[in-house]
């Protein structure tokens, strides 16, 4: 804005004696920034988060959980090693999901995941020894807690209030409990044939007897229904396949306390589940 300044001088008896006009003065408007309900700006960024689009929820997920091993055989080719069978799992937690775009969103929670799984390891090599594991038959109760980060993209709604979705991420589980069943037969260090049994013994050996870091890769499938404006029930079937570490390593189980001699391996096994999840989103 531009404006100029003029003083005009009289005598007594108001006759104009001098003219003075200033340098015309530009002005800036002090403008405010205003912005949409709901949004705040982010500092260092070009962009904003629009609070509006958060959504948070709750769900609760019985799975099955396995252990799986990724060779018949371990490492030292000493022990052959299999999986036992599923057992029953549960999974419950807080999500939220973030919408950037109208279909898409980023996905991220936390929650308590009781999983596990059984593996046999027998010995290759049967014949009588000192200290020597002939077969060992492991049930694991383990609990994590979970944080994910994943993608979820969804179709338009129809008439029906039906939306469906798939996701695909990552999740970081840390172990804070690690239980046992077991049955352990060995020969003992005059060569005789002994039987260690165990239900839900606390194990307390090295921490990574059991991976205390579990990174997982989650994908799922499901549908949304709108019971109303603001709340929304879902169902969806996720599989969790853990990659990363191996889940369990038995050569470094305390096995004084386990009550047998010997060590026995159980090669690369890794921890997944199938879950069938059901929530609410607010």
């Amino acid at each position: 804005m531009v404006s100029a300044q003029t003083q005009i001088s009289t005598d007594s008896s108001g006759r104009i004696i001098t003219i003075k006009t200033a340098a015309p003065v530009t002005t800036t408007p002090i403008l405010t920034p205003v912005y949409p309900p709901g949004y705040y700006p982010r500092r260092f960024h070009h962009y904003w988060i629009n609070i509006y689009k958060v959504r948070f929820g709750v769900f609760i997920a019985p799975d099955i959980s396995y252990m799986k091993p990724t060779a018949t055989m371990d490492d030292r080719q000493e022990f052959k090693t299999e999986n036992k069978g599923p057992r029953l799992g549960f999974n419950y937690g807080l999500m939220a999901d973030y919408w950037f775009e109208d279909n898409y969103a980023l996905v991220s929670g936390l929650s308590i995941n009781t999983t596990g799984g059984k593996i046999n390891a027998t010995a290759i090599d049967q014949t009588p020894g000192v200290d020597k594991v002939k077969q060992a038959d492991f049930t694991y109760h383990l609990q994590y807690i979970d944080l994910p980060i994943a993608l979820k993209m969804r179709t338009d709604s129809n008439r029906n209030k039906f939306r469906f979705f798939g996701q695909i991420g990552l999740s970081v589980g840390v172990n804070i409990s690690k239980k046992v069943d077991y049955e352990v037969a060995y020969y003992d260090d005059n060569s005789m044939s002994q039987t260690a049994t165990g239900t839900k013994i606390k194990l307390n050996g090295a921490l990574s007897e059991i991976a205390p870091i579990m990174f997982q890769m989650n994908i799922g499938a499901g549908f949304e229904y709108s019971l109303n404006d603001k709340l929304k029930a879902y169902l969806g079937v996720f599989f969790n396949n853990g990659f990363f570490p191996d889940a369990t390593k038995p050569d470094q189980f305390d096995n004084t306390k386990l009550g047998y001699v010997g060590t026995f391996r159980d090669g690369t096994t890794r921890l997944n589940n199938f879950a069938l999840r059901l929530g609410l989103l607010f």
